[in-house]
């Protein structure tokens, strides 16, 4: 396939950060000890991250028309990323996360869509496109799930290699699975749509034949520190993750997403993109934030190429 776009089609959220030593239970209040605002949302991370990562990227989403949108499209134009598909929208708000961040790295998130839920089925069509001109084309679950699908469905039909990142997670339609290319989820959303509790690489592969069975081509199962699993026709591996101490672990599986994506698109193999999305994915727990998290290609790369990043 001699396509090396990669094209990610979802949400945007503004990320509004509250870090402190522990979450407040139901009706409590804590005193938190730093806040910080910043670009969010999956699908609009995983997008950055294949950018900074050396892919040529494309974003097929919606914003509100106030300030977190402008924000958005300043970004995009700061990482070098496409915006002529994301649809600014005067209806409503652009998405919020609440994101909140304990001392030992773990976190909790709210999310209001705002605008993402709006993206439409001409959102999609006016994005064929790009989907014929892209080796990988990626998902998450922050849209409404019909649009999804149907989104799915075009990309597939226009020869891309489909991948969803089932998050957040909900029960998915076998036709959807059907059509896709790879299925990322990490232990938590595998356990939810397999039905097999995943705690371990041997779980994980058990989930990945699940998804197998169900029509996915690869499952690529992420266990945290654990690493990554790969399920195929062909093989069943382990990918170890570099170890590393983990300050803030929000927004790794995206950065995974969006270093596999460009992985691919720019032509590793798939053993070396899963080593490489592992790496950038590593890089990031330990920094606080999501886009500023992301580390530069050179990082990525010279850790991948150090002996203790991992088989």
């Amino acid at each position: 396939m001699d396509r090396k776009k990669v094209t990610v089609v979802g949400s945007y959220n503004v990320g509004l950060f509250l870090k402190g030593s522990t979450f407040p239970g139901p009706g409590e209040t804590v005193i938190g000890d730093e806040f910080k605002e910043g670009g969010g949302g999956k699908g609009s991370n995983q997008a950055l991250a294949a950018a900074k990562l050396g892919a040529p990227v494309s974003f097929v989403g919606r914003i509100g028309q106030d300030e977190f949108g402008r924000y958005a499209l300043r970004l995009y134009d700061e990482f070098g990323i496409s915006k002529d598909n994301i649809t600014v929208d005067r209806e409503t708000h652009s998405g919020v996360s609440v994101i909140l961040i304990d001392d030992e790295g773990r976190n909790m998130i709210m999310v209001v869509p705002g605008a993402n839920f709006r993206l439409s089925r001409e959102d999609i069509d006016r994005a064929s496109g790009l989907f014929r001109e892209s080796c990988i084309v990626g998902f998450q679950l922050e849209s409404n799930l019909e649009i999804v699908e149907y989104g799915i469905a075009q990309a597939a039909a226009a020869g891309a290699r489909v991948l969803l990142d089932p998050a957040p997670v909900q029960p998915l339609p076998v036709e959807l699975l059907s059509k896709l290319w790879c299925v990322k989820p990490n232990e938590h959303e595998a356990s939810a749509i397999s039905g097999i509790k995943v705690t371990d690489c041997a779980s994980a592969v058990a989930a990945g034949h699940w998804f197998l069975d169900k029509g996915v081509t690869v499952a690529l199962i992420t266990l945290g520190s654990q690493g990554a699993v790969l399920v195929t026709r062909e093989e069943e591996s382990v990918f170890a993750a570099p170890a590393v101490k983990a300050i803030d672990t929000t927004g790794a599986g995206d950065c995974f997403s969006g270093a596999f994506m460009a992985a691919m698109a720019t032509g590793m193999d798939m053993h070396r993109a899963i080593r490489f999305a592992n790496c950038a994915a590593s890089i990031s727990v330990t920094r606080l934030g999501v886009i500023e998290a992301i580390p530069t290609l050179r990082e990525a790369l010279d850790l991948l190429e150090a002996p203790e990043a991992g088989a």
